[in-house]
């Protein structure tokens, strides 16, 4: 089986965030990379399946729970695989899953790394709490002649 990426197969952007972009680049791509960035996309609400919302998480875990009393060894899939699989069923018609894209909130492996490019700020001083005011909000478009935008710009 071939490596499926974070959210299965399709074209990855990020949301306002050049930087991730750039790091993703430099990465697979030594150096060797363009970055397009698309302004102004439109995307209808249930054409998005968002992992950074509760209620579409629910969907997506009930989504796998029902898969999952059928086939347990399921349990230990990816993200990316249950996606891949849930598309595969949608198209044998067995399933609603009408999502074109998918967003979710990235994380990077190392935890400094992850504070710095992710914005790691505390809410109070002395206290351990704290949010991300730059969250990597990563959006895979399954069909991208579907994406719908203004402009597209060159980097």
């Amino acid at each position: 089986m071939s490596k499926i990426p974070f959210l299965g197969e399709g074209c990855y952007l990020w949301e306002e965030n050049i930087n991730a972009a750039i790091r993703w680049g430099k990465k697979h791509y030594t150096n060797k990379y363009r970055i397009v960035e698309y302004v102004d996309v439109t995307i209808n609400v249930d054409d998005l399946l968002d992992l950074t919302n509760r209620r579409d998480i629910g969907y997506f875990k009930e989504l796998q729970k029902t898969y999952i009393d059928k086939r347990p060894a399921s349990a230990k899939w990816t993200i990316g695989i249950w996606i891949e699989f849930f598309k595969k069923v949608k198209a044998l018609n067995e399933l609603k899953f009408p999502f074109n894209y998918i967003k979710a909130d990235e994380h990077l492996p190392e935890r400094e790394k992850d504070e710095y490019e992710r914005g790691k700020a505390y809410f109070a001083d002395g206290l351990p709490y704290y949010t991300y005011l730059e969250p990597l909000y990563m959006l895979c478009i399954i069909d991208k002649k579907q994406l719908s935008f203004k402009e597209k710009r060159l980097l």
